[in-house]
């Protein structure tokens, strides 16, 4: 996945006050999974990549274009 769109995502979620927990819970995936995709050691479905932007109301345009 992009560095960017890594950082866009933890970014996002850093500036909505939600923990990594809370989040991977949200989405149904571990606490460890999210902070693997944040840091770009993995890719992450497309699936999950929408229920993650969804939890940070993030488009996915945001996310890739940094809109």
């Amino acid at each position: 996945m992009d560095p960017d769109a890594c950082a866009r995502l933890r970014a996002a979620r850093v500036a909505a006050n939600l923990s990594l927990r809370e989040v991977s819970r949200r989405v149904g995936i571990s606490a460890s999974m999210l902070s693997q995709i944040e840091n770009g050691a993995v890719a992450a479905r497309v699936d999950t990549l929408y229920a993650i932007a969804g939890v940070l109301e993030l488009s996915m345009e945001a996310l890739f274009k940094g809109l």
